[in-house]
């Protein structure tokens, strides 16, 4: 049996071709060239830019595959450029869901509109399944959230990695950093390709979320690489208003709000992963404990170099930072001195002291003992 992966050299790269090659398929790879990384020596390269049809066709021409996993490139093209190089395919894109109402978004929640590239995205679903309606090949695709882990493009775990790294004591958040983002990390998310290919029958024509079942807030994302790199930290909490030292959370998330000039939105992005979870039995093999210690070891031994860094949307401004910083505790020390009369809260159920007496709730009681 032979797989093309096309991709191959990302964070899920290296995972995927393993993964292959342990179910016995020579396994080729084709991307860019523009940069490798460590792959067994029998794996083949095949160099071209997969955003392009024509370079795809003439470096296709006359190669047969019994499975296409398609990680990178312009999916929609593929359509085209793997007539009769091979009839089962799996590709991989974004998840381009929109504003839920913080419910978690199946396969059927509302899609991100309003963004060219969001749009792009479902368009792009829509040409590949009407591929497989129509018989051209058998397809499954993945929908994937923001990954993490090594080797991963503008992690944003950089932008906390880095701030401690650098001795800084506080973290730019903003709402208190209660956010909740999906997420998934990259050897999860190659698990769940590696279980499409294990059943294609069972994922013929499916479409799938993949995350990671636990979704950790921001602000324990913070706390949790502090943990690991065996730090103190505190939060810097912004409102979005005056938060923009922490809108480098909004970089992946909010593709608009760089051109609008409004905060980024801070509602939770939610995915739920239950339909892949109960059809082909995707589960996680990596926690998000020991993918955060495995992500911050990669960064601190390959730290961003700053074309990459630059990727990311933060400027790592301390100085500006520590103005705002200065700013938020001298306003919430001035809060602190203003007259307020105070929440005093009443509990509502009676604390009766003898039978038959219908005594009014006692303030800050939390027992009816």
């Amino acid at each position: 049996m032979k797989a093309l992966v096309i991709g191959g050299t990302g964070p899920t790269g290296p995972f995927i071709v393993e993964g292959l090659r342990q179910r016995g398929y020579e396994t080729t790879i084709l991307h860019t060239g523009w940069h490798e990384i460590d792959l067994p020596a029998d794996v083949p390269h095949i160099h071209t830019d997969p955003n392009f049809l024509e370079g795809l066709t003439e470096a296709l021409k006359g190669r047969r595959y019994d499975l296409v996993v398609a990680t990178y490139g312009r999916l929609r093209l593929f359509v085209d450029a793997l007539a009769g190089v091979s009839e089962r395919l799996i590709t991989i894109g974004g998840a381009a869901y929109g504003d839920n109402l913080a419910r978690p978004s199946a396969e059927d929640g509302p899609r991100k509109t309003g963004h060219k590239l969001s749009e792009k995205i479902v368009q792009t679903e829509q040409i590949l399944m009407d591929a497989h309606a129509a018989g051209r090949y058998n397809i499954t695709h993945l929908r994937y959230p923001c990954l993490f882990g090594p080797r991963q493009l503008a992690p944003r775990e950089w932008s906390i990695i880095r701030r401690l790294r650098d001795g800084r004591t506080h973290v730019p958040v903003i709402n208190g950093g209660l956010t909740l983002e999906t997420k998934a990390y990259v050897e999860n998310a190659a698990n769940a390709i590696l279980l499409c290919v294990d059943r294609p029958e069972a994922s013929s024509g499916q479409v799938y979320n993949v995350a990671d079942a636990y979704t950790p807030s921001d602000a324990t994302l913070v706390r949790t690489i502090a943990k690991v790199m065996g730090v103190e930290v505190e939060l810097a909490n912004f409102t979005p208003e005056m938060g923009r030292p922490a809108y480098f959370w909004g970089a992946n998330r909010d593709l608009n709000f760089t051109r609008t000039g409004l905060p980024p939105t801070t509602h939770h992005l939610l995915i739920d992963s239950g339909k892949i979870r109960s059809e082909l039995g995707y589960t996680d093999l990596v926690g998000f404990e020991e993918g955060i210690e495995r992500t911050v070891e990669h960064y601190l031994e390959h730290p961003l170099e700053s074309a990459a860094e630059q990727q990311i949307g933060d400027p790592f401004d301390y100085a500006a930072e520590d103005t705002f910083i200065a700013m938020l505790n001298e306003m919430n020390a001035r809060a602190a001195e203003l007259p307020f009369a105070g929440v005093r809260y009443q509990h509502p159920y009676a604390h009766p002291k003898a039978p038959g007496e219908a005594g009014a709730g006692e303030t800050g009681a939390a027992s009816q003992s």
